[in-house]
């Protein structure tokens, strides 16, 4: 994918972020970290745990092979991180470093060198800009995820599609099932 196409990806990431954030904030505290029956995740805190430490481990960590900086989970790895504010910060220092990841001439960001440690031997390795497009879109396909935990708490969603980031990106939009 083309640099200003990655770009514009991470940017919607954070847009929508800005939602769900929002929206957490809004809620009465414990939430963030409560069970979720019947979601497929255990809490709210459980999915973005895992959004949120996918980006470290493949930028810092030791199976993505980019080593922007050091691997910075707030917690016990693969426990879920149950402080919102710890969260909050923890993601913004992933951003930082997919940033920093991004920030490199073409030559390294299209050169195909990287292979997921542990994956099989004869998959074919990826560039740089492979990894920050599926990064980018798999948070993207966590949006559903975080919709559903979201319901399974009473809690009135959010428009974080891609058409209002790109016709009313100043807007909050709630679904209230007429969009």
């Amino acid at each position: 994918m083309e640099r200003n196409a990655i770009q514009e990806l991470f940017d919607y990431t954070g847009w929508a972020w800005d939602r769900i954030a929002r929206l957490i904030d809004e809620q009465s505290a414990g939430v963030y970290a409560a069970s979720a029956p019947g979601s497929g995740w255990p809490s709210i805190a459980a999915c973005l745990s895992h959004v949120v430490g996918s980006y470290d481990g493949w930028l810092n960590g030791p199976w993505g092979g980019i080593q922007t900086g050091e691997m910075s989970y707030p917690g016990e790895w693969p426990k879920p991180i149950g402080d919102w504010e710890a969260m909050k910060a923890y993601r913004a220092r992933t951003r930082d470093s997919f940033e920093r990841a991004l920030a490199v001439s073409d030559d390294v960001l299209y050169d195909p060198t990287i292979r997921e440690a542990g994956g099989p031997p004869e998959s074919r390795p990826m560039s740089r800009a492979d990894v920050l497009t599926n990064l980018v879109l798999h948070e993207r396909g966590h949006h559903g995820d975080l919709s559903t935990l979201f319901y399974q708490h009473s809690i009135t969603g959010f428009m974080v599609d891609y058409t209002f980031y790109r016709t009313q990106p100043g807007e909050f939009v709630p679904d209230d099932g007429e969009h």
